[in-house]
């Protein structure tokens, strides 16, 4: 993929209905709350639960943090079902995000 033609970097959260109901949650405003934050960031929703950097000057600043603090947040990740994120080196499946934070972060892990 050429240089141009690559997309600005993007990340993908599915909440677990059934987890949020459990914890009191309504999925479609975890949904909000998560956009809320990322779009503040540089960040734009390109559809349900997927957000993308404004452009690829931002991507950087735009994810990165982002998803290091969403996943410091209790509310995000005792209702999540899957998280994944591209980027230039894991196009086109992306990256399992969730794996990526048991394997250095396991603490913020509910299973």
């Amino acid at each position: 993929m050429a240089e141009m033609e690559k997309r600005p970097w993007r990340f993908t959260i599915e909440f677990d209905d059934e987890k949020a109901k459990r914890n009191g949650y309504n999925v479609d405003d975890l949904y909000d709350c998560v956009g809320k934050y990322a779009e503040q960031m540089g960040n734009v929703r390109i559809g349900l639960g997927t957000w993308q950097a404004k452009n690829r000057k931002v991507q950087f600043g735009a994810q990165c943090p982002v998803c290091a603090t969403l996943s410091k947040q209790p509310w995000v990740m005792q209702n999540i079902k899957s998280w994944r994120t591209y980027e230039d080196m894991n196009e086109p499946e992306g990256e399992d995000y969730l794996q990526v934070i048991r394997d250095i972060s396991p603490e913020r892990i509910y299973d």
